[in-house]
Parts: structure tokens; sequence; C-alpha cells
């Protein structure tokens, strides 16, 4: 069974901020299709998906937040250098794009682990 943080990584925001990864390991670090595969843990024609636009069509209202968009740099940089994979980042991501959304577009929904504090923030 997933959790909140898995569903909602997989749900339409999470498609954004992946194409924005996406488009950031190719064109800033030369990764080729098959190497954000692996880092992102998706196939190579979501990648392809993802760098065509046909995926995260609206990464541009992403992108117009100056704050979400550094910290999801930081966090290509992190992948880039193979210190991190996308999956290991699920609480942080849903942290984040809730922060930025919550009144917006996700509403009321909140973070079972943060109630129960087991993320174990640092």
């Amino acid at each position: 069974m997933k959790t909140f943080c898995q569903t909602l990584f997989n749900s339409s925001i999470p498609a954004e901020v992946k194409s924005i990864i996406t488009k950031e390991l190719v064109e800033t670090y030369g990764f080729t299709q098959e190497q954000v595969a692996e880092r992102l843990g998706i196939t190579q024609p979501a990648v392809s998906q993802y760098l065509s636009g046909v995926r995260g069509k609206k990464a541009n209202a992403i992108l117009s937040n100056q704050q979400l968009t550094e910290w999801i740099k930081k966090l290509t940089a992190e992948i880039a250098s193979g210190n991190l994979r996308l999956g290991d980042a699920e609480c942080d991501l849903c942290s984040e794009t809730r922060k930025e959304l919550k009144q917006k577009e996700l509403g009321p929904l909140v973070c079972l682990l943060e109630i129960y504090n087991l993320r174990g923030d640092k």
C-alpha cells in the first residue's frame, strides 16, 4: 500500500516537478534519457514524454515560484551527483509543494507523518 506522500507524489503536482528535474538533468547535466530514467525511477519513454511536454504541462506554474524552483534545482543537483534518488525526497517534496499550494489547490490536505511526528525532520 502506498503512503500519502507516495500517492501525492504520483499525482499531477509531481509530474510537473519531474518534468523540471528531467529537463534540468538533460540540459544542464548532460544526462541521457536512460540515465535520467534510472536516477528518477521512471521509464525512458516517460523521460521522453517529459522532455517533449506530453507530461508535466503545467511546469511553468511551478517555475514562476522562485523559492520552489530554487529548491527543485538543489534537489536536481543532489540527484545529478548521485547523492539522492528522487524517491528519497518524497516527504520533502510533498512538504515544500504543500507550503506553496496549500490554500490554492490542495486545500486542507495534511501529512499523516507530520501529524504523528514520524518524519524525523532535521
